[in-house]
């Protein structure tokens, strides 16, 4: 029997994230064809791939590209809500629209403010009717918005539901850190082999078991704040078993 006491968990506060993991084409011919498409758009400096998401975590005291990858065992609590978190910025919005079609808010240096929605961080709006939502900062932009319209993204809606774009007078709260809040799911995590399933248009690399793994797809999307108590966080910080995907 080991004397080697067993690592304690440790707590560590974040954001729900998908990862890829690159996977090899189905078919000579597609992979053939992702070649020709690469060497064409190689000066770009991007490259297409075909790939699954994975699961894991984005602390909030570390940079946007550290994601850590899900263990199956680790403890984790998902808010829905903030009651008590550490404030990025607060205040009302308010547009300077000399310089952005869509505005940038007043007394605050544009790179602070498009980082925080860039970041996806929690956030908490209230508009002008009184009306309280809680969701992630999202830079929301497609073809016509003629640039990036600054929005929340509510918790617990999908697609065009949740999306929420701010409006001058809105009361804005920006969270950096998040401790406590109405909890959506908690539990303990609980992983399928490393199998390459479709769920819709998704291709997933692992299973949930835990929660249907459309829920915890949806939530991952939504950056939901969490609590994660886990082992081996330096070990996971230094593997880099997945790549970062981009929401």
């Amino acid at each position: 029997m080991s004397n080697v006491a067993p690592l304690r968990r440790v707590k560590k506060a974040g954001m729900l994230t998908t990862m890829r993991v690159e996977l090899p084409y189905a078919t000579a011919e597609d992979q053939a064809k992702a070649d020709k498409l690469n060497a064409e758009i190689k000066h770009l400096g991007v490259r297409t791939v075909r790939s699954a998401y994975d699961w894991g975590v984005t602390l909030f005291n570390k940079p946007k590209a550290d994601k850590i990858k899900f263990e199956t065992g680790d403890l984790v609590k998902v808010f829905k809500t903030v009651t008590d978190g550490d404030v990025q910025w607060e205040g009302t919005v308010d547009y300077d629209r000399s310089q952005h079609h869509h505005g940038l808010q007043k007394g605050m240096k544009p790179e602070a403010w498009q980082n925080m929605f860039y970041a996806r961080l929690p956030a908490r709006l209230e508009r002008k009717d009184g009306t309280v939502l809680f969701g992630a900062l999202e830079p929301f932009c497609e073809t016509g918005t003629e640039g990036v319209i600054w929005s929340v993204h509510e918790y617990g809606k999908a697609s065009y539901d949740g999306l929420n774009c701010l409006e001058e007078g809105d009361e804005l709260t920006v969270y950096k850190n998040v401790r406590d809040g109405e909890i959506e799911w908690q539990g303990a995590l609980d992983f399928g082999p490393e199998k390459v399933e479709k769920i819709g248009w998704s291709e997933i690399f692992r299973q949930t078991l835990h929660v249907p793994t459309q829920d915890w797809l949806q939530m991952s999307w939504e950056n939901r704040p969490v609590i994660v108590e886990a082992r081996n966080w330096t070990q996971r910080m230094s593997k880099q078993e997945a790549k970062p995907c981009q929401n």
